[in-house]
């Protein structure tokens, strides 16, 4: 037992919702230590090849499964900065109607867009959100076509990537430094104003008698190196781990009221389109635009592409699609996202503290709205001179008419069928004052807990239907700030 680290506030995580909780606070003049589970990386560890990049700033070296009826890809960031590392920057504001569904279901108080916006512009404040500068990528130009001849609109995503250089590495980790993930500005800032970052320290357990926590037990040591337990002390304690390890943090530790029983996602289907001409995708930044006709339930926009990533689309196939790849400049790579309307659970796994076991059934719901997002990209894409569009689906799926796309509005593909992938989980800690439903209250301190709070996109009590580290900076700011009102 050491009284070395001891803190008046221990923030578990430094991702999105942990790095604005540790500015705050540290801001406030409050003894701040954030424990991170992964590394610290500067830009010479950024942009390397996916083989690389993956193991050193991925969760589980990128293969984390959802299993369910139809199994699901999700990645997450393990490193100082957490997803905001490797995430593509764009930026959303939570929508009108997503906050107004809150209030309502979950009794979420005091977070409508007015009481939201002085946070929101905070943030964009601090990591440069702004549009893209200069002409669009090929990539964005030809999807942007083919929305105006659909007649449907669409809209530029601004992204935290201010002077990005387009070296279509935000994957990987910007090797510029362009792009503002939370190792960039918030953490250092904290840390100048006396806020302390201990890495490679995963929690293990929070201690606590049943209404205060006083501390947490963590695992500590280099990576490859020799590790320890450690117990850590703290006056009070934001967990900010992220939608799946911030669940199985509390479980393990006991605290189990709404806690890991309500994960939602936004489930992704993802494209390869050929065009008759080089597109060159993988050497821009990814597509800037997104359709935002069908939203919040549905939203078409464009992915990553490399050649890794191409293949993993076409993997679903790969004996007939492989050959695709021969003329990868004529690819780009695009997606139907779904708001996502059915629940998943988040346990702590049997066979070791840092195994999380997560399980999400796809609704009928998501798999109409998945078919009718396929027929409506690939009618733009095609409307906008693609010669097949082919999504990562099995059989031998490969559109080439809109008369084709079509008959996918009222017969779906099979979701069994269906290689889906998500980067966005959430609301496995709903926050809101139904205590029914939810963990924690409207300004994230956990029911029944007079000290724990959690911070982090577990914490958004439903699908927001867009990007959602704009919507968790906000409200974690929100959060940190009531927070230290509450000390006065």
């Amino acid at each position: 037992m050491s009284s070395a680290y001891d803190a008046d506030v221990l923030v578990i995580g430094s991702g999105a919702g942990g790095a604005v909780t540790a500015w705050v606070l540290a801001e406030a003049g409050l003894r701040v230590l954030v424990l991170e589970e992964g590394r610290r990386h500067d830009l010479a560890d950024y942009g390397a090849p996916a083989h690389v990049a993956m193991p050193r700033l991925y969760r589980r070296s990128g293969m984390t499964p959802i299993l369910g009826r139809v199994p699901i890809g999700y990645v997450e960031g393990a490193c100082l900065g957490g997803s905001t590392e490797i995430n593509s920057g764009f930026w959303h504001r939570a929508p009108r109607e997503t906050l107004a569904r809150w209030a309502a279901h979950y009794d979420l108080r005091d977070a409508t867009e007015a009481s939201l916006a002085p946070h929101f512009q905070w943030a964009e404040d601090k990591l440069g959100v702004e549009l893209w500068p200069g002409p669009w990528p090929k990539s964005t130009a030809v999807f942007a076509r083919g929305v105006e001849r659909m007649g449907w609109s669409y809209v530029e995503v601004p992204r935290a990537a201010p002077g990005c250089r387009s070296t279509n590495a935000c994957a990987q980790g910007c090797p510029t430094g362009a792009k503002q993930g939370m190792s960039r500005r918030l953490l250092p800032e904290a840390e100048r104003m006396g806020a302390r970052i201990l890495t490679s320290a995963r929690a293990q357990l929070l201690v606590h008698d049943g209404r205060r926590v006083s501390g947490v037990v963590a695992e500590l040591g280099a990576e490859g190196g020799p590790r320890e337990l450690r117990s850590l002390s703290a006056r009070h304690v934001f967990v900010c781990c992220g939608p799946t390890e911030t669940p199985a943090l509390l479980l393990r530790s006991g605290i189990t009221r709404n806690v890991g029983n309500s994960l939602r996602i936004h489930p992704y289907l993802k494209v390869v389109a050929r065009f008759p001409e080089p597109v060159d995708a993988a050497q821009s930044v990814l597509p800037l635009i997104q359709v935002k006709e069908f939203a919040p339930e549905l939203a078409l926009g464009g992915s990553f592409t490399s050649l890794g990533q191409l293949a993993m689309t076409l993997a679903e196939d790969w004996p007939r699609r492989r050959q695709l790849l021969r003329d990868s400049r004529f690819l780009a790579q695009y997606y139907v996202g779904v708001r996502g309307t059915g629940h998943g659970l988040v346990r702590p796994h049997r066979l070791g503290s840092d195994t999380t076991e997560l399980r999400y059934d796809v609704s009928p719901e998501d798999e109409r709205l998945l078919g009718v997002g396929l027929a409506r990209l690939a009618s733009i894409l095609l409307a906008a001179g693609a010669v097949e569009v082919v999504p990562a689906a099995t059989g031998e799926v490969r559109l080439r008419s809109e008369a084709e796309a079509a008959r996918f509005l009222d017969r779906p593909l099979p979701a069994a069928s269906l290689g889906l992938v998500t980067v966005h989980a959430f609301s496995s800690c709903p926050s809101g004052e139904q205590r029914l439903r939810c963990a924690t209250d409207s300004y994230g301190r956990v029911h029944g807990m007079d000290n724990l709070w959690l911070a982090d996109a577990s914490t958004l009590p439903d699908s927001p239907g867009v990007n959602p580290q704009g919507t968790v900076m906000a409200l974690a700011r929100r959060n940190a700030l009531a927070f230290v009102r509450g000390l006065k």
